[in-house]
């Protein structure tokens, strides 16, 4: 089958905690289904062609940053819409996916319109959210590990893509995480999240793949190095998996 293509948006100002480990994590799982990826790296003032690529990804920033690329991405809103409704895989981690919301209030109380695509919206806090949390998701049965270090909040989650597990450590956290909706997948998760979570990022793929071809042979990888990490993870804080 043809490659498939990724568009890392915004590498230079959304890359914190390694974000782009998403990236490198992304490529190898498909390189090992036996096919290949071409990336490329857009930023401000780039073109960006919403019916090229197969996958956007969007890392963490910050608030500075984040603003940078807000007014940036304004002038693709409805090309940004359209894509998500084409069930194009958009992949958006850290507070990338307040850009996607209504509006973000700032730390100032500064209210700056956002993209409006979907009903939530993000208000940032004097106080930071910081930690290990676990989450299920309907997607698979694995559970999700990951880390956050965040300062905004989301309000109105009609479509969550995690939630809290009772005794686990993301009872800190809200009981509704991230935003899911086609093949927009949306979290506050660092870590970086498609590295610790391989079941995740597995299931992604496969959708991505079939998604081009529906009758491509797909590999099944239960051994992997970042699935034996995965497993020692929940191992070493006993949580057990779903």
């Amino acid at each position: 089958m043809s490659k498939v293509k990724i568009a890392h948006l915004y590498y230079d100002l959304m890359n914190l905690y390694g974000e782009n480990g998403n990236i490198r994590a992304l490529k190898k799982f498909i390189e090992k289904q036996d096919i290949k990826t071409e990336i490329h790296f857009l930023t401000i003032n780039d073109k960006i062609d919403f019916n090229e690529y197969d996958i956007f990804y969007i890392g963490m920033g910050t608030e500075n940053s984040l603003f940078l690329v807000l007014n940036d991405l304004l002038k693709y809103k409805d090309e940004i819409k359209n894509a998500i409704d084409k069930n194009k895989h958009f992949l958006i981690t850290g507070n990338s996916m307040e850009l996607f919301g209504k509006y973000i209030i700032d730390q100032n109380k500064t209210k700056h319109e956002a993209l409006n695509i979907f009903p939530y919206y993000a208000e940032h806090q004097p106080f930071r959210i910081v930690g290990s949390i676990v989450y299920s998701t309907k997607l698979i049965k694995d559970v999700i590990i990951g880390f956050q270090n965040r300062s905004g909040l989301i309000y109105d989650i009609d479509k969550p893509l995690f939630k809290s597990i009772e005794g686990t450590a993301s009872n800190m956290e809200t009981k509704k995480e991230g935003y899911l909706y086609k093949n927009f997948y949306a979290t506050y998760i660092i870590g970086p999240l498609f590295i610790r979570n391989p079941h995740l990022t597995n299931y992604i793929i496969k959708n991505v793949i079939k998604q081009k071809n529906k009758k491509y042979k797909l590999k099944i990888f239960n051994k992997t190095t970042e699935i034996k990490a995965y497993n020692t993870y929940l191992e070493n804080f006993n949580i057990e998996n779903r």
